[in-house]
């Protein structure tokens, strides 16, 4: 991450998003000028670009980026598409030495997860933990809860607080703040229970990271 860091300002942020994947070929096509400040490092397209990969399939657009290498990456009307997840976001402020994230007016989706939205988010790239706050509703599974912690790799996710859940005809719904829900993702399937497992546990910690 760091060397490709130093020399590709603004792939860490795809990197990350992109569960892993390495870059080999990478493009910038703005919309408009490109402005560089020589006094700050800044390097900013007004109108927006694309940010393709071709060998990888990977593509960020963006109406307005501005990035600083080594540094962040700041972009509106996010759109990022990869081979398993889509990312859409009103805003999105990367801190590359962090390898974190932070996004407003994001909707996510990948195999478990279709229109999953958040009023904000925050993604930690090294752990593959996204927390997501503020009307949290997703198309499939449906489901509604104040707060969702989701393991990308793991392939599991906890809701934290009110929620309600629904399978066919069966509804799930919890109360106040000690409530829980558990989700697995598993052979195209979801399991959905109120008791968190011991090995789930660990993510209710990270909610706090999003404040």
């Amino acid at each position: 991450m760091n060397r490709l860091g130093r020399l590709l300002p603004v792939a860490p942020l795809i990197l990350a998003l992109a569960l892993g994947a390495r870059f080999a070929a990478f493009s910038v096509e703005p919309f408009g000028p490109q402005r560089v400040n020589l006094d700050t490092g800044i390097t900013t397209l007004p109108q927006g670009g694309i940010l393709t990969d071709n060998e990888n399939g990977l593509r960020l657009k963006g109406s307005y980026i501005e990035y600083k290498e080594g540094s962040f990456v700041r972009a509106r009307g996010v759109e990022l598409l990869s081979q398993r997840e889509t990312f859409l976001a009103q805003t999105v402020d990367h801190d590359i030495p962090k390898q974190e994230a932070r996004f407003t007016g994001l909707t996510f989706s990948n195999p478990d997860f279709k229109g999953l939205k958040a009023e904000r988010a925050l993604a930690l790239f090294a752990e593959e933990i996204v927390i997501l706050k503020g009307r949290v509703q997703a198309d499939s599974p449906r489901l509604q809860a104040e707060t969702l912690v989701v393991d990308l790799k793991a392939r599991e996710a906890l809701a934290l607080g009110s929620f309600t859940y629904q399978e066919g005809k069966a509804t799930l719904r919890g109360q106040g703040p000690s409530a829980r829900l558990y989700l697995r993702f598993a052979s195209g399937k979801v399991q959905a229970s109120t008791k968190v497992p011991p090995s789930a546990s660990p993510l209710a910690q990270y909610a706090s990271r999003l404040p």
